[in-house]
């Protein structure tokens, strides 16, 4: 995203409403960025710049075979649920019902910067995943090897 590292719990209002942490607040101004591109992706709600939402999902999707059904699989997973929103003069955003449901979340949530985005995490089900990371990590050590 934007390079900003943290981690917050914040609450969503009655309205859907949340605000974002002060240090993804302040670089997506300093970036002159006042909307994020939000889809949910395995469990949570992952949150992009437009230039990186293009760029790293729309732009390599668009060079695969359209047909080809994982591409298909994924499209339809993620893309499908991808929305635009606009922060407001106080920094929160809305998310939206569909991907507050996709989602669970309902209240308390935990918002972290990973890289090149946010996500958004119900805060149980948060800590199920990071603790299954903890679990999954131990005895590994280094990078995980990718492609490449």
């Amino acid at each position: 995203m934007l390079r900003v590292r943290c981690q917050a719990q914040v609450s969503v209002d009655a309205k859907g409403r949340m605000a974002l942490p002060k240090p993804i607040r302040s670089a997506l101004k300093n970036a002159d960025k006042t909307s994020l591109v939000l889809a949910f992706h395995k469990g949570s709600v992952w949150g992009w710049t437009l230039e990186e939402f293009e760029q790293r999902v729309e732009g390599p999707l668009a060079a695969r075979d359209p047909f080809d059904d994982a591409v298909m699989d994924f499209t339809h997973a993620l893309l499908s649920t991808a929305q635009d929103v606009e922060l407001d003069g106080q920094g929160r955003i809305r998310l939206p019902p569909e991907l507050r449901r996709l989602a669970g979340i309902s209240k308390d949530v935990v918002v972290h910067s990973v890289v090149n985005r946010i996500e958004i995490w119900d805060r149980p089900t948060w800590e199920c995943r990071f603790e299954e990371s903890l679990h999954a990590t131990r005895g590994r050590s280094g990078m995980p090897r990718g492609e490449g």
